[in-house]
């Protein structure tokens, strides 16, 4: 995993120094000690350690699922089909862990698995809950929580997708904690009225001035826009359809948090969210806290960009989709890596770099980056390291630009890398 973190994005052989480690990388992939429980447990574990020494005591848990998609392999046994496309690929559901400010941690669960074909067309509706796709939210959660330390509280995260019953009262039944952004317009037990009704005719509990970062997509600047939020706590029904099934639900008491945007931009819809816990509301900052939370969401989407971006796991050439699996897992490890890398710079930028770089990791990259020879009296901060490694990368650092980000950070990477296993050959 070290050889393949040096040059994310290459083969296995064009990241080897030479023969010999790449066959012995391929070697380990297929000894059949190394299964991916292997690897998922291990890295729990190691996400835990990573959490304890954080000093955290609240963390978020966020879920969610990417499509690797293989395009069409057919000699790659053990590949399924996407619903969207012809292309074969696998499916990846992550569980990554966050601390409350936005750093990540590292994962506390990933599924890998491929569709089977069989099920190709076939309703999924009248299929136990457990033999569904959608039980990887509970599968996940249930996984995410194990030999977590009591005094420690994770805080489920998840998009609309996330937004069914049965998760989330599996997550009541387990005393856990959640925020998930509505998709359905529940009804109430109570009087029968559709809950986004009821807590849009409340009065505003709170506005928020908040800054929305640069959306390249639709070519929006970055800006500052202010939110109204109104909240309401209720119970809600048990869906019709598991009523029938007579499955044992009970209604659900949560809450509804609805976030509209009051400034948004000309011709353009506002920004408006409903959003469910069952975390207790006393205040409008306490409902605040919540969509603060669920903005972090966005950082489980950038660690697939690097995943699949920067990682390359979708130029993986392997003939059988087990040995596929495997270096998804490692590569998901590099990936966070990556990741915390570039947001440790943000959130903690004084912070020495020799967290994170060895004591020749870092006066080589001071060479590299100052074109001098002389080293400094103590080690440049994170933030000078990071920024040294983006500008490698093509990063120009105008005031414009901004904090780096990681398509630059590992491309910089790449580069240092190359330059700093010619300084070890040399040694």
């Amino acid at each position: 995993m070290t050889t393949l973190a040096r040059r994310p994005g290459l083969s296995i052989a064009a990241a080897s120094e030479n023969k010999a480690e790449a066959k012995a990388i391929y070697r380990l992939l297929g000894h059949p000690d190394l299964s991916e429980e292997v690897i998922v447990d291990t890295y729990h574990q190691e996400t835990l350690r990573q959490m304890k020494a954080s000093g955290e005591s609240v963390f978020l848990c966020v879920q969610d699922t990417t499509e690797i998609d293989f395009g069409a392999r057919e000699k790659t046994v053990g590949l399924g089909e996407f619903r969207s496309s012809k292309s074969k690929g696998l499916l990846v559901h992550s569980a990554l862990v966050l601390t409350t400010s936005g750093l990540p941690q590292g994962l506390l669960h990933q599924k890998i698995w491929a569709r089977d074909p069989a099920l190709k067309g076939q309703r999924a509706v009248n299929r136990p809950y457990v033999e569904k796709e959608s039980y990887k939210w509970t599968e996940t959660a249930k996984a995410s929580i194990q030999n977590v330390p009591e005094t420690t509280r994770l805080i489920h995260i998840g998009d609309r997708e996330a937004d069914f019953f049965e998760f989330l009262y599996g997550l009541e039944q387990d005393e856990q904690s959640y925020v998930v952004r509505a998709l359905q317009n529940r009804i109430s037990e109570t009087d029968g009225h559709r809950m986004w009704d009821k807590v849009c005719a409340q009065p505003e509990a709170l506005r928020m001035v908040v800054s929305i970062p640069r959306d390249t997509r639709q070519e929006t600047p970055a800006r500052e826009t202010t939110l109204a939020i109104r909240y309401e706590s209720d119970t809600v029904k048990v869906p019709n359809h598991l009523k029938y099934k007579g499955e044992g639900y009970t209604p659900l008491r949560c809450t509804v948090i609805h976030v509209i945007e009051v400034t948004p931009l000309p011709d353009q819809e506002p920004i408006e969210w409903f959003l469910l816990t069952n975390i207790p509301l006393s205040s409008g900052e306490e409902a605040y806290e919540k969509v603060s939370w669920y903005v972090k969401r966005w950082q489980i989407e950038r660690f697939h960009y690097i995943l699949k971006s920067g990682c390359g796991v979708e130029k993986l050439q392997q003939h059988d989709a087990e040995k596929l699996r495997r270096l998804i897992l490692m590569y998901a490890i590099i990936a966070l890596s990556l990741q915390r890398l570039t947001y440790l710079s943000r959130l903690d930028p004084t912070a020495p770099c020799t967290q994170v770089m060895s004591e020749d990791e870092w006066q080589v990259l001071y060479r590299i980056a100052n074109q001098t020879k002389t080293l400094p009296a103590k080690p440049p901060t994170l933030h000078e390291a990071v920024l040294a490694l983006a500008k490698l990368g093509g990063f120009l650092g105008r005031k414009s630009d901004g904090n780096p980000g990681v398509k630059v950070l590992w491309r910089g990477l790449q580069v240092f890398q190359n330059v700093l296993s010619s300084y070890r050959f040399l040694l």
